[in-house]
């Protein structure tokens, strides 16, 4: 073997080490930024009626924000936040309501009740394949 086969042999073999070096590199930034995206989606989410709605309708609040759009749960978060409806809400979230307490069909005055409904479903069909 020549010492150019050599030489270029190495060069490729460096660029090579660099190039997935960097992808692993640039992978790592990306799920940290990712979940920190996350994390602040989900503080966000929490001070709104709309996280204690996931938990009265029974719906996994860790799945919905990790398997719903992004832009989706915006949407959602801006009409909750914009709802007129806070009263009717608020009477249906009462204190003593946990989880899977409320009937899917008894939040029609929420503007985000077809998005719920088709979410719990989803849920709900996930859960009974396992």
């Amino acid at each position: 073997m020549s010492a150019l086969n050599f030489i270029v042999i190495a060069v490729l073999v460096l660029t090579f080490s660099a190039f997935i070096l960097r992808l692993l590199y640039i992978i790592s930034c990306n799920v940290i930024t990712g979940r920190k995206f996350y994390l602040s989606l989900e503080k966000e989410f929490d001070r709104l009626r709309l996280s204690r709605m996931l938990s009265a309708l029974g719906i996994n609040k860790s799945q919905y924000i990790h398997q719903t759009s992004t832009f989706a749960i915006k949407q959602q978060m801006q009409s909750c936040d914009t709802c007129d409806n806070t009263d009717e809400c608020d009477a249906t979230l009462s204190p003593g309501v946990s989880s899977n307490n409320i009937d899917i069909d008894a939040i029609n005055f929420c503007k985000n009740a077809a998005a719920l409904k088709e979410i719990r479903q989803n849920q709900s069909k996930v859960q009974a394949a396992k």
